[in-house]
């Protein structure tokens, strides 16, 4: 956890910095999340979690922006080591985020403006509190949703997926997750986007 928000920290300060040329955007998100554990022997657990985003967006172009920020994870298990445990056991990752996203040029000034987005991410996945402490490691991340709203506050659902690295002790594996979620945006001065 550490790590993520070290990293979403140094992001935020460097953004901070940039010329104003560009918009700057920070994004607070929640949502269900299901997902699966590939050490637990689980398959895709309809068990959901609520999952936090937080997210510091700079607008590089029209239709490019780069984003780092913190992830918070989480889906429960019930499926291979997890059926017979009480309570149900509760898969938790914690990662920092860094990527790029997209929206269509020319749609700046729309109510609704799709975006997609895609990333790394570094951290650690654990299952409960079985085994040793979770190794750290790379990830994925991806996500597609809109920026609804014209002002300084957007409201932004979106849908994510996430594959995590989940290593403890002898069991090298990962995680994989799919979120709903909602969130609120808030506009940063600089200039369009």
């Amino acid at each position: 956890m550490k790590v993520g928000l070290i990293q979403a920290l140094i992001l935020g300060a460097a953004l901070a910095h940039a010329p104003a040329a560009g918009q700057m955007q920070v994004e607070a998100r929640g949502g269900l999340t299901v997902g699966n554990h590939s050490a637990s022997f689980a398959g895709m657990d309809v068990v959901p979690a609520v999952s936090v985003d937080v997210v510091v967006q700079r607008q590089m172009l029209s239709s490019i922006a780069v984003y780092g920020g913190f992830s918070r994870t989480s889906f429960g298990c019930e499926e291979g080591f997890c059926k017979d445990q009480d309570p149900a056991i509760t898969i938790v990752g914690n990662h920092g985020v860094l990527g790029v996203e997209w929206s269509p040029s020319g749609m700046e000034q729309s109510p609704a403006r799709p975006w997609l987005r895609a990333g790394a991410m570094f951290g650690s996945t654990r299952a409960g509190t079985l085994g040793d402490d979770p190794e750290p490691g790379i990830g994925i991340h991806m996500a597609v949703g809109l920026s609804v709203g014209s002002g300084q506050f957007l409201f932004v659902p979106g849908f994510s997926y996430k594959r995590m690295a989940a290593t403890q002790g002898d069991d090298k594996g990962h995680a994989t997750a799919v979120s709903v979620d909602l969130g609120f945006a808030y506009r940063i001065g600089g200039g369009g986007g």
